[in-house]
């Protein structure tokens, strides 16, 4: 546990997240968001498919979770965000990725396109972490594109080393003044980390590194420094829970790291976990003394679930981890979970792998998730919209080298 840290009790994170409720941070908001109107949603029991096994009825498409529309923003406050965009590529022709992974075949269609648009624009986000971008050039694009109103100046993606040519990126308002990725670092030295109960026991072969290596963004706002690690943990469901579990300590360790250098650094850990609230690799960060945003939430009592849930399988598997600096910076009851348009009940996305049959307005099977951060140090002056142009000095991702081989089983379906 963090030195830096108050003790966290075991059973902390069933508090901090979304199913149970919690007691307030500060003040709550004037009034609470309330969750779409929509019939009750089908049971999550189904692997993903959102497709109920006890009803016959299906459900239509609609905005089943979170809130269509975001809470107002404070004067002066930064608006950190996450965003699994599900597969963004470009038109441009990778020559890195071919046969079953080539690009070409992922080109997103204009209808995703602008309901992702249209969903960061809800979002209004200061800071946006993206997961699953092709590349910096694909990213700016989209940008220069769809986005140009929005003021995202900065903008930044770097190849992680994955098969299947997809990467963590960020959109800011706010100067990005470092990055770094981890594309080689081992997780073998996270074994002797697994203190106390709960861990995975480990089951025949897994990757001793990342397969979606995190990417380290350091930002100045008006001399408001801030850290986040943007990750996307691998998916695959309980078989691969020891590998995320690994790839959720190694973060911890770099956190820690900075605390021994700024006990007070404003740090935060955000993306696709990959996991739900129970899981190991969730409660790893409560338990190092990290604070879940969903601490931050609006609505703590009754039942949230649909208010908080980030993903269209039903479950909760995104997340901001954050320093206690960061944490005691952050507004409250700010935290929110964006709706996105969600398919038909009966939709089966095995059965749909170029995304032709989803609903007018789907934007990703992810919903973005936010929070606001009030610097100490003064208020945020965003910087001024983006003028269509990839901003100088921010290099793009190299594409010359072919991707990783693909792990048997694994493939372009992964959240």
């Amino acid at each position: 546990m963090l030195a830096q840290f108050p003790a966290v009790g075991a059973f902390a994170l069933a508090i901090a997240l979304v199913l149970a409720p919690a007691a307030q941070y500060g003040p709550r908001a004037p009034a609470a968001p309330k969750a779409p109107t929509a019939p009750k949603a089908p049971s999550s029991q189904d692997g993903g498919s959102g497709k109920s096994k006890s009803s016959k009825s299906v459900r239509p498409a609609g905005f089943w979770y979170g809130t269509k529309k975001a809470p107002a923003k404070k004067k002066g406050a930064i608006r950190v965000a996450a965003y699994n965009v599900e597969n963004l590529f470009d038109g441009v022709d990778d020559p890195a990725l071919q046969g079953e992974y080539d690009d070409i075949k992922m080109v997103t269609k204009e209808g995703r396109l602008q309901a992702l648009a249209d969903a960061i624009e809800r979002l209004d986000a200061d800071i946006l972490c993206v997961e699953e971008i092709e590349s910096l050039e694909c990213l700016t694009w989209f940008r220069d594109k769809y986005l140009k109103k929005l003021g995202y100046e900065h903008a930044y993606s770097e190849d992680v080393g994955y098969y299947r040519g997809v990467e963590q990126g960020c959109l800011s308002r706010f100067p990005i003044v470092s990055h770094k990725t981890y594309v080689a670092e081992s997780l073998e030295d996270m074994v002797g980390k697994r203190d106390g109960e709960g861990w995975t026991t480990k089951k025949g072969e897994s990757e001793d590194k990342f397969q979606r290596s995190p990417l380290r963004l350091d930002f100045d706002v008006d001399g408001y420094r801030l850290t986040l690690f943007a990750v996307h943990y691998k998916a695959g469901g309980k078989a691969f829970a020891y590998q995320r579990e690994g790839e959720a300590l190694q973060p911890i360790e770099f956190v820690k790291d900075i605390l021994k250098e700024d006990p007070a650094a404003n740090v935060a850990v955000l993306g696709d976990f990959n996991a739900s609230p129970s899981d190991k690799t969730t409660k790893a960060f409560v338990e190092a003394g990290f604070r879940s945003a969903y601490d931050f939430r609006v609505t703590k009592k009754g039942n949230t679930k649909d208010l908080y849930t980030t993903h269209d399988s039903g479950r909760a598997i995104d997340f901001i981890m954050m320093s206690k600096g960061m944490a005691d910076d952050a507004v409250a009851s700010s935290f929110f979970v964006l709706s996105v348009v969600h398919p038909a009940s009966d939709y089966d996305w095995r059965k749909d792998p170029e995304k032709e049959k989803v609903p007018p307005g789907y934007a990703s099977d992810h919903y973005p998730i936010a929070i606001d951060i009030m610097p100490k140090d003064g208020p945020a002056k965003p910087a001024a919209p983006a003028k269509g142009k990839a901003p100088a000095g921010e290099p793009a991702p190299a594409k010359d080298k072919a991707p990783a081989k693909a792990p048997e089983g694994d493939g372009a379906d992964e959240d």
